[in-house]
């Protein structure tokens, strides 16, 4: 059961995402209404929309569902997260390096080849990190296991993250350069 705690942090984060879309689009803040730019979360498993994954539109370009926004949230601790990304396609994530420390497990998120990035608790946050957001970015979440992952496979870029956390952006394409 949903408290008012976590009503009112729902309420914030769409609030946060309708902002935030408005502005990749273009969408004028001082113009903007509920029609010009909505946004929500959608469990591709059950069809909810109480949970699942973010999702933005911005209504009445492009196509008839509006203009498709990619949207990306993480929270760990009292930090939460956000990414848009005009014409969909994003994933970030932002993990406590004491938290994925504590958790850890090679065999849950290591692919071939990766061991030498786990060597220090930061490096294992920021593997973990770097994964998530890929995830996100593939839309399948945890439902794909993290050694399915390779991140040298992937444009995943480390972002800057308050002290004892480490945070990663995954975007659309293949790894930079």
């Amino acid at each position: 059961m949903a408290t008012d705690a976590d009503r009112a942090l729902r309420a914030q984060v769409a609030d946060l995402l309708t902002d935030a879309g408005a502005d990749v689009a273009g969408v004028p803040a001082r113009r903007i209404t509920a029609a010009d730019v909505r946004a929500g979360r959608l469990c591709p498993a059950c069809g909810s929309s109480a949970h699942g994954r973010p999702w933005a539109r911005v209504a009445g370009q492009a196509d008839g569902d509006g203009v498709r926004i990619g949207v990306s949230l993480s929270r760990s601790g009292p930090h939460l997260l956000t990414a848009v990304h005009l014409g969909g396609g994003i994933g970030v994530d932002i993990e406590e390096i004491a938290a994925v420390d504590a958790r850890w497990d090679p065999s849950l998120v290591l692919a071939p080849g990766e061991e030498h990035l786990a060597r220090t608790s930061e490096g294992r946050a920021r593997l973990w990190a770097g994964k998530e957001a890929v995830l996100k970015l593939l839309g399948t979440g945890l439902r794909t296991p993290m050694p399915e992952v390779r991140l040298a496979d992937v444009d995943v870029r480390r972002i800057a993250a308050p002290p004892g956390f480490v945070a990663a952006i995954a975007l659309p394409g293949g790894p930079p350069g």
